[in-house]
């Protein structure tokens, strides 16, 4: 990171920069120096650190009462344990530092969370990890934009929870399916937890739970949500997230106003294992190649395939629009069929 910033600064100083954006968490806090460095909107420091740390994130949301879920650090087993007996089972642990979903389990039982434990340790850069309440609920992200401390949701994004950890993120659909009333107690407890964060200018994508005694917030992210959901934004509303997030870093207004309406849903194909054969997309009928939005697949022939554990060993990824819900949802399923990955049975070895 000095040398990458060193070699930034070296650049500013022959041609001077405007704006600089990055897509992923851990660099958050390398954005907000050189911003404030060189006198450029978007993160501070605080808010990078913030952002791409979810104890420091937890810490920050406990200090103005934005809703969370129970929560303690945990260095060791003996710690986890000892919140356990507070908590109670089944409990979420993960790295601090890390982003993709990697290493976050869930534990039912006291073997599941030592194993938990250990894995969260070993993939943390620090050796930094958090044990938490398990939220119960529906899950949601809210799409937003901050300008000026000002906190406009585009979108809010209904997600498919699951995997071998239980905490992958699968499937969405924007909008997501929610009434006028949880939306809107959605729409604030994220917007309250982007601020609690320092973000005054950028995009924030906010992970919510929707349980019985209302919104919880399962983590904040100072950028767009990943895995093409900017793309299902854009089909839904109309709105440019990173034409936005590029007017908001240059002092200029961002257009925010949904000028259109429809149905954007994703499908993600995580399943397959092995030794990968042959890889082949198939073209659909034309009532579905009008609604395909995208498909991306991430596998090639020769690749060795584990059981997936993180949002990184994604197969492959499929989104459709269509004018109603119903015939978007069709569409998405129908166009994951259209992928099909050929594996053999590994003799030995890893994941790619």
């Amino acid at each position: 990171m000095p040398e990458l910033e060193a070699r930034i600064c070296e650049f500013h100083a022959r041609f001077p920069l405007t704006a600089i954006m990055a897509d992923f968490d851990y660099l958050l806090p390398l954005v907000g120096r050189l911003n404030e460095r060189l006198g450029l909107r978007g993160h501070t420091e605080p808010s990078g650190l913030t952002c791409s740390n979810k104890r420091l994130q937890r810490a920050a949301l406990d200090r103005v009462g934005v809703p969370q879920p129970r929560w303690a650090p945990c260095p060791d087993r003996g710690a986890a344990r000892d919140f356990a007996k507070s908590a109670g089972l089944p409990l979420v642990v993960k790295p601090a530092d890390r982003a993709a979903s990697c290493a976050v389990f869930v534990a039912k039982d006291e073997d599941e969370l030592d194993s938990a434990v250990d894995a969260a340790l070993a993939e943390s850069w620090a050796t930094d990890a958090l044990v938490e309440q398990y939220l119960d609920g529906p899950e949601f992200s809210v799409e937003a934009v901050v300008v000026n401390g000002v906190v406009t949701t585009v979108a809010v994004t209904g997600k498919g929870i699951g995997g071998r950890t239980g905490t992958l993120k699968l499937d969405a659909e924007i909008p997501a399916r929610l009434g006028d009333i949880d939306r809107a107690a959605v729409e604030q407890t994220a917007a309250e937890a982007v601020l609690a964060c320092g973000l005054l200018d950028g995009p924030a994508h906010t992970e919510i739970r929707l349980t019985d005694s209302g919104p919880r917030v399962v983590e904040v992210n100072g950028r767009i949500g990943g895995v093409f959901i900017s793309h299902m934004v854009q089909a839904v509303t109309g709105v440019d997230l990173y034409q936005a997030w590029y007017d908001v870093l240059h002092g200029r207004a961002p257009e925010l106003g949904a000028q259109r309406r429809g149905f954007a849903v994703r499908r993600c194909l995580a399943e397959e294992e092995g030794l990968v054969r042959s890889v082949e997309i198939g073209t659909p009928p034309p009532e579905v190649m009008e609604r395909h939005l995208l498909t991306r697949c991430f596998v090639h022939p020769g690749d060795r395939l584990s059981a997936i554990s993180n949002g990184n060993e994604m197969r492959a990824v499929v989104v459709a629009f269509a004018g109603t819900r119903e015939d978007a949802v069709t569409a998405a399923e129908a166009l994951a069929t259209q992928v099909t990955i050929r594996t053999s049975p590994l003799m030995g070895g890893t994941a790619r």
